[in-house]
């Protein structure tokens, strides 16, 4: 209709109507309701009634100006009609709505619901039982309305208390393997790496003396990854309600404890389930070892650590570093140069302290502070503790993308102690799952070296 009528004014308002403008003005008369025709059949007329050119128009301007003032008039009546029909559309959807309200307050649905307006009254006694006690200074109206020591709340806690969104944590630096190591992403389950058995041997030849073969051996080692992961289970109620962004939390959390594991299993693992099946380095007997003539961790000598550096080859020297544990860098931080034979503090620390020219260094070499590796503690006889080495060239560090996080709603999940599950759909529990993939191997393993005490 509304097209009609435009069309229908651009027409007039030119002042002329082609024939076929014309026959398009009847088919679309002919395509409205009975009713928008008898609206419109005046306006139509009026453009039939249009000359058929631009220059009959201006002959019959003069005679037809009346005429075309009527036109205006009634499609601008036509448009108020119009307006009038949708205003009242509206009212009649915007009642609906207004019925539908009225009926909710009449099933007391939402803040009309009598649990809530209970709720209401019970606060609104509690706010007036409180200002009054302010006002006339009643102590013990007050005390009623809080808790002491031995007491227990009669009316509740008056005001909220403030809740902080931090949890409060100890955090442990750990993920030296995967920052030492040089680091691989995998595509695969397993990467392989090409390692130098037997290098090749050159010999002084005489002038027309047979040259003498060699032959470089290659090994292959092969990196297996291996999974960890953790489910953290938690109430519905807890994530609903909790002003702590929990998920976030546990995502940090458990990263610092995959973090720790891998440092676990590639410095210190026995080879076993518990470390993912992987052998450390500090237990690898493919490593260089020094042996001390002291059987506990707190007789470790200035020397001792000298000769771990002897002991390394000297591809690995340039980029060396001491690993260990910061209660055996308290041990060190003691030692001197001269120590075993002065007796009176003579000879300087071989440790020194980081600054704004480098870190903390250990015979002019870099020490790395590592929380997985033996601790004081932990001494024993024929017991490695400490590494030196490059660990970049040594060892590689693969991994497949990062940490996977997946939210369950529904399922069995094993509880903590292992000796039941937990229905998620039947406790109304959700479980956030956490897995990764990692693994290591040392392709170099003679780039290491590893200080242990004496067997007896």
């Amino acid at each position: 209709m509304t097209k009609f009528l435009k069309f229908i004014k651009s027409l007039t308002e030119r002042g002329y109507a082609t024939e076929a403008e014309k026959s398009k003005v009847v088919e679309m008369l002919k395509a409205l309701d009975g009713e928008d025709q008898t609206e419109v059949a005046e306006a139509a007329e009026a453009v039939a009634d249009l000359p058929e050119t631009a220059e009959d128009a201006e002959a019959a301007e003069d005679e037809d100006g009346d005429e075309d003032e009527q036109v205006e008039k009634g499609i601008k009546a036509l448009f108020a009609r119009e307006g009038k029909r949708l205003e009242k559309s509206l009212k009649g959807d915007l009642k609906t709505y207004m019925d539908e309200q009225k009926a909710l307050i009449a099933q007391k649905a939402g803040v009309y619901h009598p649990d809530a307006q209970a709720k209401r009254k019970e606060l609104n006694a509690i706010l007036r039982k409180t200002v009054t006690g302010i006002v006339a200074g009643n102590d013990t109206l007050l005390k009623e309305m809080s808790t002491d020591a031995t007491g227990s709340p009669y009316a509740g806690y008056t005001v909220d208390s403030e809740l902080s969104a931090e949890i409060r944590h100890l955090m442990t630096e750990y993920g030296v393997a995967r920052r030492e190591m040089e680091t691989v992403q995998l595509t695969k389950g397993s990467y392989k790496a090409n390692d130098l058995v037997t290098d090749v041997t050159v010999y002084w030849v005489d002038e027309g003396a047979v040259v003498k073969s060699t032959q470089a051996v290659l090994g292959q080692e092969v990196l297996t990854l291996k999974k960890l992961g953790a489910i953290v289970t938690m109430t519905s109620e807890l994530l609903e309600d909790t002003e702590i962004d929990l998920i976030s939390f546990m995502a940090s959390r458990v990263a610092e404890g995959f973090a720790q594991a891998e440092d676990e299993a590639f410095f210190i693992g026995a080879g076993t389930a518990a470390f993912g099946g992987f052998t450390g380095l500090t237990v690898s007997t493919a490593v260089n070892e020094v042996t001390m003539t002291g059987t506990t961790f707190a007789s470790m000598t200035a020397e001792n650590l000298i000769d771990m550096v002897d002991a390394t080859p000297s591809g690995a020297l340039a980029n060396g570093k001491y690993y260990l544990h910061r209660t055996i860098m308290s041990v060190v931080r003691k030692l001197r140069e001269d120590a075993i034979t002065a007796g009176d503090g003579a000879g300087a620390f071989i440790y020194q302290a980081p600054s704004q020219a480098g870190p903390a260094t250990i015979w002019g070499y870099p020490a790395v502070m590592v929380e997985a590796m033996p601790a004081i503690g932990a001494t024993a006889v024929d017991k490695s503790f400490v590494l030196f080495g490059d660990l970049r060239k040594a060892c590689i560090f693969g991994f497949k993308g990062a940490m996977k996080v997946k939210r369950f709603d529904a399922g069995e999940v094993r509880n903590v102690a292992d000796n039941a599950d937990i229905n998620l759909l039947t406790t109304d529990r959700e479980a956030i799952r956490f897995t990764q993939r990692v693994g290591y191997i040392a392709v170099i393993p003679t780039a290491v070296t590893r200080l242990t005490t004496a067997a007896s």
